[in-house]
């Protein structure tokens, strides 16, 4: 390929900072960037400011995020942004059955567009509205049928798909899709083993003085943590402590939870925490083992499992259920178990702690060696060089 790159990301999820870092490691690789963000964004029930610019080499704007539903949203003055920039590729941080995929093909039909999609079940349009219409689910119904028309609408236009898993990009390519495997990387200037003394002064600020094994991500059903708990219950003869995020949402769920710690009497052995992305990585080098329980529904399983990538950067052992893309993500290291096996999880747990052996350097190198950001920008990096640039 001759001539510049010229890159424009579209990210809603980039009003954070932590999402932004993989631009970064374009920049490094010579590539001129351009990322357009919301200025504010609606989660947790409001709208919330995006957070202030980096100096990571380069260019961000703000544009309005109109719309909650995230296959309707669009950004407001994209038009005007892409031809200023003249961008010989654009990234939409966003599935390809989208309105801001369409947006982007349209403001620039000249450009190499590509998306980015977890779904990892196949789609049965016809199947599913039909029994969401028995279910008297209107909204699901109309979701799917949403969906569908944004596919058959943008599959012309998306010169490639990103996916997270073989399932992902056997599903997306059934679809009518060109698709690529792309980790989602992570960044290796927070995630990584620490110093003995600092995971030793986290220790002690959280008051851990046990082997500790830890649970962290998003608390809900289809994570498995009732199984993570049962299974504590059967090894309650040994010494450990559980390490968690408080429960960030009074729902239903986490009613269920603390009523089950309280049943199995486990109180006094939880230890909870609160922390932002950026301090995660003191409270993973903190634990000594890592579960992620996550259980397959009929509607869901594991898509990548983040987490994963990130403990074993730590250096931690990890533990987890054979959901979905979590074999692929653990990539032979850690310990598998079947999904809501309890017996089987609380065997493995029970070796571990016996063993009494808690960091897994050959993970830390096979992390940073596969799923860093690094290695995600050198995979984006190769696919523009590999498609070329603009269209004639």
């Amino acid at each position: 390929m001759t001539g510049e790159i010229r890159f424009l990301a579209i990210s809603p999820s980039c009003f954070r900072v932590v999402n932004r870092a993989v631009y970064r490691a374009l920049a490094e690789r010579g590539v001129t960037v351009e990322l357009i963000i919301p200025r504010q964004y609606f989660v947790l029930g409001e709208w919330q400011d995006s957070e202030p610019d980096q100096d990571d080499g380069y260019k961000t704007t703000r544009l309005d995020l109109t719309g909650n539903h995230q296959r309707l949203q669009r950004f407001s003055g994209l038009s005007a942004v892409v031809k200023a920039f003249r961008p010989t590729h654009i990234y939409v941080d966003a599935d390809p059955s989208s309105v801001m995929a369409l947006q982007a093909a349209i403001a620039a039909p000249k450009a190499k567009i590509s998306t980015i999609t977890a779904e990892n079940l196949p789609t049965k349009t016809r199947k599913h509205v039909i029994q969401a219409l028995r279910d008297r689910n209107l909204r699901e119904a109309a979701n799917i049928c949403i969906k569908s028309v944004l596919r058959q609408l943008s599959r012309p236009r998306m010169d490639r798909v990103f996916t997270l898993s073989e399932d992902g990009s056997e599903v997306t390519q059934n679809m009518g899709f060109t698709v690529a495997k792309l980790p989602l990387g992570y960044d290796t200037r927070l995630f990584y083993v620490q110093r003995e003394e600092i995971r030793a002064a986290t220790r002690e600020r959280l008051g851990l003085t046990c082997p500790t094994i830890a649970y962290f991500g998003r608390q809900v059903p289809e994570k498995g943590i009732h199984i993570l708990l049962e299974a504590l219950a059967q090894i309650s003869d040994r010494p450990w402590q559980l390490l968690m995020d408080h429960f960030a949402v009074d729902s239903a769920y986490a009613r269920q939870l603390t009523t089950q710690i309280d049943a199995l009497g486990l109180c006094d052995r939880v230890v909870f925490f609160e922390s932002s992305h950026e301090d995660m990585p003191n409270f993973m080098n903190a634990a000594d083992l890592v579960v992620l329980p996550s259980i397959s529904t009929p509607k869901w399983k594991e898509q990548y499992g983040r987490v994963i990538q990130e403990v074993q950067a730590c250096g931690r052992v990890m533990v987890a259920s054979r959901s979905g893309a979590i074999p692929e993500v653990m990539d032979g290291h850690g310990h598998l178990v079947p999904e809501g096996d309890v017996s089987a999880l609380a065997a493995t747990l029970r070796a571990l702690l016996a063993r009494g052996e808690f960091l897994d350097l050959d993970a830390a190198a096979s992390a940073r060696a596969n799923r860093s950001i690094e290695r995600q920008a050198e995979l984006l990096h190769s696919y523009m060089l590999e498609e070329g640039g603009s269209r004639a």
